[in-house]
């Protein structure tokens, strides 16, 4: 099954099981979504894949996160944010080095990562 196909049967369920949980009929969720009865049911039949604006307008009909629709497994920005600051933190002073040097640094990590995964066998 390509991805396009297993996307669209995620996002169809997802769909179908959030409306059940809520006890809407796809005419309701059209209403309260502002998409149209066809757009939905086509939607939900796998037919079509919704677009990134009825995606967020299902999903905040539903107040869920858009992810809940797609099934994207999204880390918490939370998490992110706090790695991302405690690397700045740490190796922040290498937006001071000069052109030549960055780029010293980028080669010696693409060496360490291409012996990282030699040794791993990828």
């Amino acid at each position: 099954m390509s991805d396009r196909a297993e996307n669209t049967k995620i996002i169809s369920k997802n769909i179908k099981d959030l409306r059940a949980e809520a006890g809407w009929s796809q005419a309701k969720l059209a209403k309260v979504s502002g998409v149209s009865p066809a757009a939905i049911s086509l939607i939900e039949n796998g037919d079509r894949i919704p677009s990134l604006v009825v995606t967020r307008k299902l999903a905040s009909a539903f107040k869920v996160p858009e992810a809940k629709i797609t099934g994207s497994q999204v880390e918490p920005i939370e998490q992110i944010d706090k790695e991302a600051q405690a690397f700045f933190r740490t190796y922040g002073e290498l937006e001071e080095l000069d052109d030549a040097d960055k780029e010293i640094i980028k080669g010696l990590i693409h060496s360490l990562k291409d012996r990282q995964n030699d040794k791993s066998g990828k």
